[in-house]
């Protein structure tokens, strides 16, 4: 789940299917599209072929919720939609079903009470839940860090009573400690935990291994949130060529395999299916042998780098020149990275 300020940017989509490809994710929810109305054609430039959406519009260029999942491995059913949050049910392979909440709070806690009547309306105790998003709002000291101090003002503490009556849990996390960064120089950035995600009792119960991680602060001032339900698996290289699932994920690959299967064959209608199909699983494997390998090792070291100093920009009052100079340089070649790998 990320605010990722903006759907239509060229630096959202390149970060989102590289999110999407390197965590195996199968649900994504985005607040603050920005845009009014979304089409197939941009949903799959963002994530992909694969994947089926429900799109709340926003008013003007303001908020927007788009909740896109596989559906060749999820089935979804959107519930209720409203400008702060859209809910769903989804059915895992498992055929276990869950509430799904897609949150965009309201800065103004006046408004933001409808969000709580209508979680509370809506989800049952009784249904494994997942609400997570941007909340727009801290409860304690230890979630913000500059600005004016933090006072436990009474839209948090509306806030922490709508949480326990709705029994949504926080699960903790790794990663950055804050979410969100006016991105401004020196004392006068202020860094806030805004975005999580919640779950209840009974889905502790099913996901005990459930965790979430912040990941890094590129391309929206917002870090994405990663819930991972279960244990990481860990699968093992295939000794042979394969389809990966992962190359799906590249407009880049769609063109090597136009290129692969226009090729003209000749001779019986099976024997050239199968021709084409040997021929473009080779050209994609080493496409992606030659391609995307060298461009990971670039784009792992940059996220590492950046990541490092993200943080060192937390633990201290801004960076030095210098290092906040190397960060803004890292972020760009990051996303230029990004977008080699996807032309």
């Amino acid at each position: 789940m990320w605010n990722c300020r903006g759907a239509r940017k060229k630096n959202t989509g390149n970060f989102l299917r590289h999110l999407v490809a390197c965590n195996e994710v199968g649900l994504v929810g985005l607040v603050e599209t920005k845009v009014e109305e979304i089409s197939r054609l941009e949903v799959d430039r963002l994530v992909g072929r694969e994947w089926d959406f429900f799109h709340h519009p926003a008013v003007g260029r303001s908020g927007g919720l788009l909740l896109a999942w596989r559906r060749d491995i999820l089935k979804v059913e959107v519930v209720v939609a409203t400008d702060q949050c859209v809910i769903g049910q989804v059915v895992l392979p498992s055929l276990v079903r869950w509430n799904v909440a897609l949150v965009y709070g309201h800065k103004d806690y006046h408004v933001r009470r409808q969000l709580w009547e209508t979680l509370g309306s809506v989800l049952s105790p009784d249904v494994p839940t997942i609400a997570g998003g941007d909340f727009n709002c801290c409860i304690s000291q230890d979630e913000k860090k500059g600005g004016k101090r933090f006072r436990l003002s009474a839209g948090a503490q509306e806030m922490m009573t709508a949480l326990s009556q709705l029994d949504l849990h926080d699960l903790g996390f790794s990663g950055p400690r804050y979410t969100w960064s006016n991105n401004k120089e020196g004392a006068s950035r202020i860094w806030v935990h805004l975005d999580r995600i919640l779950i209840n009792s009974d889905g502790l119960k099913l996901a005990p291994f459930a965790s979430v991680k912040h990941l890094n602060c590129l391309a929206s001032d917002h870090c994405p949130l990663l819930l991972q339900l279960g244990l990481e698996q860990r699968h093992p290289s295939p000794k042979w060529l394969r389809f990966e699932d992962i190359w799906t994920s590249f407009p880049a690959s769609w063109r090597v395999v136009s290129k692969a299967w226009e090729r003209l064959d000749v001779g019986n209608p099976v024997e050239v299916v199968n021709l084409k199909c040997r021929r473009t699983l080779r050209a994609l494997h080493f496409w992606s042998k030659h391609k995307i390998r060298d461009l990971g090792v670039r784009k792992k070291d940059l996220e590492e780098r950046i990541e490092q100093l993200q943080q060192d920009d937390c633990s201290v009052w801004g960076l030095m020149p210098e290092q906040d100079a190397e960060l803004r340089t890292a972020v760009a070649e990051f996303h230029s990275t990004l977008a080699r790998l996807s032309t």
